[in-house]
């Protein structure tokens, strides 16, 4: 039955590593627990019972917690956190000649317009649309 409980964990963790969800990590140490229990000779009907009462009351008392960490990833941060906001241009913006540079929350990057063609002079107020690579496209 040991053998049983080896390949219970190796699927288990195969499981967890391919997805990005948390799906039976909860079960995974009653697994643990129930090979060495099997190991010890100890009856099928208690390793059972020590995998589905570790895997359930890991569930009930963990799950929660995930569901509420998972709500914060729409959180914006680092660098999507600037997308909205207003930028100074310090540099002419032009795409045509590959130049421009902006200043926010005190860094310099590089910035290129969204409209093909435009040519922002330096000291305008941008917003920043989006991020490409390193670059900030504004209008």
């Amino acid at each position: 039955m040991a053998y049983f409980w080896i390949a219970l964990l190796v699927i288990g963790l195969v499981v967890e590593a391919l997805t990005a969800n948390l799906v039976v990590i909860w079960f995974l140490p009653g697994t643990l627990v129930s090979m060495i229990l099997a190991f010890c000779n100890v009856p099928l009907p208690v390793q059972l019972l020590v995998f589905a009462g570790m895997g359930l009351g890991l569930l009930f008392a963990t799950r929660p917690l995930s569901k509420r960490l998972k709500k914060g990833e729409d959180t914006r941060t680092n660098k999507d956190a600037l997308i909205g906001k207003t930028a100074l241009v310090t540099e002419e913006i032009c795409n045509i000649r590959e130049t421009g540079e902006v200043r926010i929350a005190g860094l310099r990057w590089s910035a290129r317009t969204a409209v093909e063609g435009a040519v922002i002079p330096k000291g305008t107020q941008v917003e920043i649309l989006s991020i490409q690579g390193v670059k900030l496209i504004v209008k």
